[in-house]
């Protein structure tokens, strides 16, 4: 496992995933058509998305990489966000699992197929301040939290955008 990106201020380190990659070898990583999204590009994604509060869902997760970047960048992410992982491999929804409770994130870590939204099961993740740590969930009980998070996306508010005076106007507007 890569040393350089172990961090006191913050900083995430995917072990879990770094294992699976150097030990899943030619026949089996690539054979799935299987990679894992680069850190750097994770922290990327998360320092240009950074969400306020909301649920986020990674639809292809792997280990939670995206998440892992996701939730470091702001210390109160893992008490106001909401984390949805969906993989259709099930070592890979157990390792993101892992890696949710290794860092105290609270979310749902979904075994299905996202492309086709067939759910065999999954997990949920509490906080560890609660004392319920993982539960086991059925495909039933899965399929709540894809529905629930299709639902807060359709009732998010769209925002307005802003009308801003086109050259025009303001040229308008100055020679009135």
């Amino acid at each position: 496992v890569s040393q350089s990106r172990y961090t006191f201020d913050g900083g995430w380190v995917d072990g879990l995933g770094e294992f699976f990659e150097m030990h899943n070898g030619k026949f089996g990583r690539d054979a799935m058509g299987q990679f894992f999204t680069p850190p750097a590009v994770c922290d990327l994604m998360a320092m240009i998305t950074r969400p306020d509060g909301a649920s986020i869902c990674d639809p292809a997760a792997g280990s939670g990489r995206c998440l892992l970047a996701s939730d470091r960048t702001d210390p109160n992410n893992r008490l106001k966000t909401f984390y949805t992982a969906m993989d259709i491999y099930a070592r890979c929804v157990k390792m993101c699992t892992l890696n949710m409770v290794l860092y105290g994130m609270k979310g749902a870590v979904l075994h299905m197929d996202s492309l086709n939204q067939t759910i065999w099961g999954g997990y949920r993740v509490y906080l560890p301040e609660t004392g319920l740590g993982v539960i086991k969930l059925t495909s039933d009980q899965a399929r709540t939290f894809t529905q629930s998070h299709m639902i807060e996306k359709q009732q998010q508010p769209k925002p307005q955008q802003e009308t801003k005076p086109t050259q025009l106007k303001l040229f308008q507007i100055l020679t009135q």
